[in-house]
């Protein structure tokens, strides 16, 4: 991976709190969680809820979003937890077909996995760092915030709902 492609430790706390700011100014919901000691486990979280609709059925269910610096790839990485109104955690299988974008089964494993997350180590769904790198490179010089492009991209997956504003 060429230099362009990946961020340092440094740009991604700089862009995580910018984008923290942001979300302050927009009482949107997310929290910086900055480890002093150990810079690569500051992370930005946020706990919301979804609304979805499967087969005429109105559900509520609970998130927690996570985005941490991948140490190996050098770029932004997004992980997430999603628990149905029972408390119960939803599958891969469930949450592929939340998604906005229509994947097949091993398309969607491919891009999303369940994994032990490295700073909290228990497992998360991650979305799959190895193509973060090449995309953001694409998008990097004309990002105000490489996270704020970084969830614009991944957003579609997951029904996200990131407020236009953060672009502004």
């Amino acid at each position: 991976m060429d230099q362009n492609s990946t961020l340092s430790v440094e740009d991604f706390v700089v862009a995580a709190t910018s984008f923290y700011e942001i979300s302050n100014r927009l009482a949107d919901g997310w929290k910086l969680i900055k480890d002093e000691n150990e810079t690569y486990k500051t992370y930005i979280k946020k706990h919301t809820f979804l609304q979805v609709e499967r087969d005429g059925v109105q559900s509520l269910l609970k998130t927690e979003l996570v985005i941490f610096f991948n140490l190996s790839y050098g770029v932004p990485a997004f992980s997430f937890n999603i628990w149905n109104s029972s408390g119960v955690l939803l599958t891969l299988e469930e949450i592929r077909h939340m998604s906005f974008v229509t994947l097949n089964q091993k398309e969607f494993y491919s891009v999303i996995t369940q994994q032990e997350h490295p700073i909290f180590l228990r497992p998360y769904f991650i979305v799959h760092p190895c193509h973060t790198a090449e995309l953001l490179s694409a998008l990097r010089q004309g990002s105000k915030n490489i996270i704020v492009t970084f969830l614009g991209l991944i957003t579609p997956l997951l029904k996200l709902d990131l407020s236009m504003e953060y672009g502004l």
